[in-house]
Order: structure tokens, then C-alpha cells, then sequence
């Protein structure tokens, strides 16, 4: 197929983006492994950072990223980012978005951890499902191409120059090749390789892996943010969020001796601390014995006015009913839950890579949360950054004439790859998909977590080499492409094992502790290490550097 635009992910990000591409009078294609409209921004609860009510500023909402980032942003996305959400939150209201307002007609905006003043507004404690909404009506409207169902296993480039994507229909088993001058990559994050996450099943690196294989740099990948609040009892609700919004209206933090521990840890923030900090704490707790039975903390709504539970977190309200907790009574049981990889593929201001033509948005890319995320800033970001790059990638592709002369190039590439695709489905004798990623799943959660040291950091770098050697041998039973989800795990969890090669990397370089990067051979802050740390693959290996963050001067 060929198109101008590939739009590879159908999150808020990547319909933003392909909006925008559609308005720009571009040919652009959608492409996301769910069903339009299950993408894993539906699960984003607390809501979107934005400076729309005084006292709050952009200049504020700058400051306050770059503070809850320790300095460790990239500065001209942090300012593109905060003086143009604004905006886009008009967008989302243009097309039918309705955000909390308040009687006197304001947007109804809650303070955050880290923030100085009130920047978060929001739609209850499901922004994101109705900020999804909202897009999918827009893409429908437009009535732009959508492959649902769809899985791109490979980017295709030449001399440094995107040539397109391709992959297969999951449905249909179809292969497709999609020629096209731009590719923008807004495929999530990674939380499926850890064992506790608030992440969708669909967030399995792919983005990352993809780009690394064509030879894009990724920066702060060390980074992953641990939310501190994610359900703890039953099991099967284990790191489902309890969103940030909860502390942020006068939830308590408390031990299982009722005390608001957090007294001995931040004093003066108290339950608006960084999610990093909180996260931190809570470990400590449990570690030294004052956790619950389950192994969390309490976090209590108990003293909150009569209806006021189920007016400002009535998804938090259900998900404790459905379990048989009545949070308006008895307190919740939480603990830490991986929620978000901070880093991702490097950028500019317009989500350009050093590979022309490819563009990467939303949690994929990195820069503009440093060492750790503000939140508020996830879902609002992928907006901003969504649209500057499908003006930028229709700039670009007008420019470009595809040419006859790339099919050799691209006929080569796609045999390799149908060759690497086939190759699951036809050997013999294997080793089984789910027990690989199950013991991977254990290596990053016990030893690339909430804390880290050399010995773990060491034990991991050898195990996820380990099962490298072993994913190479799966096989998968089903020998069709058509609805065979054990084929897609086997591809997905390459792109997982890759992932987290290059979050191991740049966690064993920083020999310090900053952020959300927590290491207890190295407690303290190193000036020595204020600089990015850059990730490449060349062939099997995960090559680092540092860089020093970009900043920027004055505010105007």
C-alpha cells in the first residue's frame, strides 16, 4: 500500500497525529494492535497538566516539569510542551471532549505532586477513556484509514531514509507492506515486561526495538517510573492504578500502624511528593515490617465528605466495590506498580529522529520528562507533540518523490523478515513463548525496579542475554498467521527482551541515585552524571554515551 504518512499506534497520540496529518491534506494510514479505541491511554485516570486557570502559568507549568524531572529535561520540548497544551486541550474540547468545569464556568483543575500551583484538568478519574473517545470520533469523521488488529514487526530504511513499515493483519493473517516517505511511531510503552504494571498487555517495547533496529538513538531509558499507588489484593487486580488523584484531594498515606509515614520521609509535601519519592517510601515501609498483611500500605479516603468518593474517583470507588472494598468505609491496600518508561527515542521539537523521515510521540519518546515524570504531563504531551509531528512529516513527504528504483531494497528486506516471521511458525522444536516472558517479567521486577544495584543491575544484564538465546528458539503450535496470538507474543517479546536490554545499559552507567532512578551502592546525587545518557544497538550490543541536557534562554 502506499500512503504519504504511517501512523503506527492508535493511542491518543498517534490519533492526534494522524488527525492532524488527515487535516493537513496528506494521505495517512492508522495502525494499532487493538481495536480502534482500546488503546491503552483509555486507562489514564487523574488527567492532563495545562496551565488554563490563574494563578497557574506556562512558565510554571515549565518550571514545575523541569523541577519534578531533576533539571534532566530537554528544555526546548519542555517549553514547546507547556506553551502549547493550552491549546490543544481547546481541540479536545472542539471535538466533544467535556472537561470537569466548574460553577462559574473555569475548568475544574486539581494540584498535582510537585505542583506549585493547580495545572490538572480532567474528566472524573477517566480522562483518558474520554479523551480517546473524543479522537476516534475525529478520525471517524474524517474518515481516515484504520488497520485494527494490525501488527508492524518491522521499519524499513535505506542510507538513513524511512521507506516504509510492514507486518501482517492479525485478523486475516495478510501480510502488508506500507511504502511511505514518513513513519511516526506512537506505540507506548513497555510495562508487560515487568510483573506489576499498570500497563496495558499491548505495551511491549515494540516502538523502541523497532527504532533501535534502524539505528535511532534512545535517551534516559534508566528511568522507569514506579506509580506509588496501584491495588495490591486480589491477585488478579494486583497494579491496576489508583490514580495520583487520590493524594491529590487529601488522600492519606498510612502504615499498618496508622501512621502517616510520609511525615519522616517529606515533611513539608507530604502526600504531593513526587511519585518517585512516594514510591520510595512506601518500599521502605514494607521493607522494615510496617507494611499490611498483603504487603502495601493503606492509602485512606475514609475522613473525604459524604459523596465526595464518588463524585471526584468513581472508577477508583468501583474497582475497590468489585473486590469487595468499600473505600468510603475502610481503607485501600496499595503498593508501587511499574506505570511509565520516562526515557524513549530521541527527539526534536517537531518528534523528528536522526532517521529521516521517521518520527516518534507520545510515551515512545524521550526528553521531555527527564529523570522523572510529572504527572499530568503523559496524556497532555502526546497531544502536543502529535500534532507538531504530523505538520513536520507532511512538509516532508511533499517534498519527497517515492521512487521505483527502492523496491529492490524493500523486496529484500520484507523476504528477511517473512523468513524471520515463518521461522516461529515452522520449527520443529522449541522452547515455549509464555515461560520466557514470565521469567522475564521476574528478572525486571526484582532487579530493575523501585531500587537497583550492581549486583542486580549485573544479574539481569546476564539473565535478559540469557533469554535472548532462548526466545530464538520458540516455537509456536499453531502453524497459521490468523488469529494466532501465540505468534504475536513470540514477536512482542524480541521487542520486550531488546527493551530492556537498553534500560539495563544506561542503569548500570549511572552510578548515582536521581529521580526515578534509585540505586543503593550509589544513595546520593552526582553531579558528575547531570547529563542524558544515550542508548544505541549496534548488532547485539547496547552502546552509551552522555550528553548534556538542552536548554533554553529566557522564556520568551
Amino acid at each position: 500500500m502506499l500512503t504519504d504518512v504511517v501512523v503506527i499506534g492508535a493511542g491518543g497520540a498517534g490519533l492526534r497525529a494522524v488527525v492532524e496529518a488527515a487535516k493537513q491534506g496528506i494521505k495517512a494510514v492508522l495502525l494499532g494492535k487493538e481495536i480502534l479505541g482500546c488503546a491503552h491511554t483509555g486507562m489514564a485516570m487523574g488527567g492532563m497538566n495545562a496551565a488554563l486557570n490563574a494563578p497557574a502559568t506556562t512558565k510554571q507549568h515549565f518550571e514545575d516539569t523541569i523541577s519534578g524531572g531533576w533539571k534532566m529535561n530537554d528544555e526546548v520540548l519542555v517549553k514547546c510542551f507547556a506553551k502549547e497544551i493550552p491549546d490543544r486541550i481547546r481541540d479536545l474540547e472542539d471535538y466533544g471532549l467535556l472537561f470537569d468545569r466548574q460553577k462559574n464556568g473555569d475548568f475544574y483543575v486539581w494540584k498535582g505532586g510537585k505542583q506549585t500551583e493547580p495545572l490538572n484538568v480532567c474528566v472524573g478519574d477517566y480522562t483518558g477513556r474520554e479523551m480517546m473517545q473524543a479522537l476516534v470520533d475525529q478520525t471517524r469523521k474524517l474518515s481516515i484509514d484504520y488497520f485494527d488488529e494490525f501488527f508492524i514487526s518491522k521499519l524499513l530504511v535505506k542510507k538513513g531514509e524511512i521507506l516504509g513499515a510492514f507486518g501482517f493483519d492479525l485478523k486475516s493473517g495478510e501480510y502488508v507492506l506500507f511504502k511511505a516517505p514518513t513513519v511516526i511511531l506512537a506505540t507506548g510503552g513497555a510495562g508487560r515486561m515487568y510483573r506489576v504494571t499498570t500497563n496495558a498487555a499491548s505495551n511491549t517495547g515494540d516502538g523502541y526495538a523497532m527504532a533501535l533496529d534502524v539505528g535511532t538513538e534512545l535517551i534516559d531509558m534508566e528511568m522507569i517510573q514506579f506509580h506509588p499507588t496501584g491495588m495490591v489484593f486480589p491477585d488478579s487486580a494486583r497494579g491496576l492504578l489508583v490514580t495520583e488523584k487520590v493524594r491529590g484531594h487529601g488522600g492519606r498515606l498510612k502504615n499498618v500502624n496508622g501512621e502517616r509515614f510520609l511525615k519522616r520521609y517529606y515533611p513539608k509535601m507530604m502526600e504531593l511528593a513526587g511519585r518517585d519519592e512516594i514510591a520510595r517510601s512506601i518500599y521502605q515501609e514494607v521493607k522494615e515490617g510496617r507494611g499490611t498483611k498483603n504487603g502495601g500500605v493503606y492509602l485512606d479516603t475514609t475522613h473525604w465528605i459524604k459523596g465526595e468518593v464518588e463524585d471526584k474517583i468513581p472508577d477508583v470507588f468501583e474497582q475497590y466495590m468489585n473486590v469487595g472494598v468499600d473505600i468510603r468505609k475502610e481503607p485501600m491496600e496499595v503498593y508501587p506498580t511499574m506505570h511509565h518508561v520516562c526515557g524513549g527515542i530521541k527527539i526534536d521539537e517537531n518528534g523528528k529522529t536522526n532517521v529521516k523521515g521517521l518520527y516518534a510521540i507520545g510515551e515512545v519518546a524521550g526528553g521531555v520528562h527527564g529523570a522523572n515524570r510529572l504527572g499530568g504531563n503523559s496524556i497532555a504531551e502526546g497531544q502536543v507533540f502529535g500534532r507538531r509531528a504530523a505538520i513536520d512529516a507532511t512538509k516532508y513527504a511533499k517534498k519527497i518523490k517515492q521512487k521505483d528504483s527502492r523496491d529492490n531494497k524493500l523486496k529484500s528486506e520484507v523476504k528477511k523478515e517473512i523468513n524471520r516471521i515463518e521461522g516461529f511458525l515452522h520449527r520443529k522444536n522449541g522452547v515455549d513463548t509464555y515461560k520466557v516472558e514470565e521469567n522475564l517479567k521476574d528478572v525486571m521486577w526484582d532487579n530493575v525496579g523501585i531500587v537497583r544495584d550492581y549486583k542486580r543491575l549485573i544479574k539481569a544484564d546476564g539473565e535478559v542475554k540469557k533469554l535472548q538465546k532462548l526466545s530464538k528458539q520458540v516455537k509456536v503450535k499453531i502453524t497459521s498467521r490468523k488469529r494466532n496470538k501465540e505468534l504475536q507474543d513470540a514477536l512482542e517479546l524480541r521487542n520486550m527482551l531488546i527493551t530492556a536490554q537498553s534500560i539495563i545499559a544506561p542503569a548500570l552507567l549511572r552510578k548515582e541515585s536521581r529521580g526515578a532512578h534509585s540505586r543503593i551502592d550509589y544513595p546520593e546525587k552526582n553531579n558528575k552524571f547531570s547529563k542524558n545518557i544515550i542508548v544505541e544497538s549496534q548488532g547485539r550490543v547496547m552502546i552509551t554515551k552522555t550528553v548534556v541536557p538542552r536548554r533554553v534562554k529566557g522564556w520568551q
